[in-house]
Formats: C-alpha cells, structure tokens, sequence
C-alpha cells in the first residue's frame, strides 16, 4: 500500500500547482521520486536527513514551487515550516506526510498549527482512511480541490490509485474532526 501514499503525496500538489517546475523533497521518497518522473522537465532536490535546517537556508527564496515532505520528522518544527515557506514560490504548494487526526490529535493539532503561522491554506486529507492514514496540503495561493488541474489529474498515465475524483474526496472529514480542529484547518 506504500504506493498508495507515494501516489497521494506527489500527485496531490503536482496536479494542483499550474508548472511545477522545481521540487523540493525530504523524507524516505524512493516511491516519490519514481512518481515524480512520471511529470516532464522536473527538477528534483533533496535535503539531507541530517542536516535539513541548513540546507533549507541555502536554498535561494522563492525557488521552488512543491514541497514533498514524507517524513514526520519536524514536523511540528516552526523553524523548520519558516524556511519552507522561505523556498516556497508565490504560487507554491506543500505536502507532508501528517499525523492521524483520529488517533493522535495532540500532535496532528500542533502540527496544523504550526504550518498555520505560516500558510493561509492548510489542510489534511486521508490517503488511506482505513489505517486513518493522513498528509496536509498547505499554499498561500492555490486551494487543493478548486485549483485542481482535471487535465493533469486524469489523463496523465502511469497512476495506480490517483484521480481527481480521489484528491477532491480525500479532503473530505468527519464533522467531529471539522469541529476539533476548528481554526487549525485553514481552507
């Protein structure tokens, strides 16, 4: 089912920014990178496990247009989402691997949280909703079902699990967790 996830976190932002170009990945990505060639002329950096706060200081400003963060890492990390939006271009676009907001709420709230200092848009969405299995897109420009390109999202080849179908219903939640986690999803 790891392709599952692969599939989920690529896709979801390739498929919602207008020309990506340049991405941004971190994290155990193997699977992200396989998916990531399915898209023509990307340019794919990575950042290091050991020292991701300085590399993310070393990347020019506003140069890159996806974030693929497969990894939970940092990320409850305010520095750590600083220097992402830092690198992030105006119409650039985010997805991390989240915590369950089922089953680990504590922690799936500070993260929201701490993307939400920085990003206008914030939102989790399920991949795999039996194992309650979680990333979070986040933009300050581009919303994650209204900007969706259709075109791209299904008539790219090469997917096993993703369609626009899928990505617009993955972002749909329980009115519980609406209510929780109200003010920390930013839509």
């Amino acid at each position: 089912m790891n392709f599952i996830q692969d599939e989920m976190l690529t896709h979801v932002p390739m498929c919602v920014h207008p020309e990506p170009k340049k991405t941004l990945l971190f994290g155990c990505l193997e699977g992200v990178e396989r998916e990531l060639r399915k898209y023509k002329d990307i340019d794919i950096q990575k950042l290091s496990d050991t020292d991701v706060l300085s590399d993310l200081q070393a990347i020019d400003e506003q140069s890159i247009d996806v974030v693929i963060i497969a990894s939970r890492l940092l990320s409850t990390d305010k520095v750590f989402w600083g220097l992402i939006k830092r690198a992030l271009s105006t119409k650039g676009v985010i997805s991390a691997l989240g915590v369950s907001l089922m089953k680990e709420r504590a922690e799936a709230k500070e993260q929201l949280e701490a993307m939400g200092e920085y990003f206008r848009i914030v939102m989790p969405y399920a991949f795999l909703q039996q194992e309650c299995a979680y990333a979070v897109f986040a933009s300050n420009a581009l919303h994650p079902t209204a900007d969706i390109n259709l075109q791209r999202a299904d008539l790219s080849e090469g997917f096993e699990y993703y369609n626009s179908d899928i990505a617009v219903a993955a972002f749909a939640m329980p009115n519980m967790i609406r209510k929780e986690f109200k003010g920390d999803i930013k839509s």
